[in-house]
């Protein structure tokens, strides 16, 4: 059962693809999330930092309902 909370941007893409390497994982998530505009925007409303290494619970949250559960 998924659970959302703090997760590291490689443990959450790892959730999606488990049998990928963390840097593939990680590139993957990232360009799904890129191809889902209202995920993107969503995420700017939430002050996004691209550069943090973690995803919130609430951006978490908007990841799942746009791209589904891992």
């Amino acid at each position: 059962m998924f659970i959302p909370r703090i997760y590291g941007k490689a443990e959450l893409a790892l959730l999606y693809q488990p049998l990928s390497k963390p840097e593939t994982a990680w590139k993957t998530l990232y360009r799904w999330i890129n191809r889902c505009p209202m995920l993107v925007e969503e995420l700017k409303a939430m002050n996004y930092n691209p550069k943090r290494r973690t995803f919130l619970k609430p951006e978490v949250e908007a990841i799942v309902k746009h791209l589904g559960t891992p």
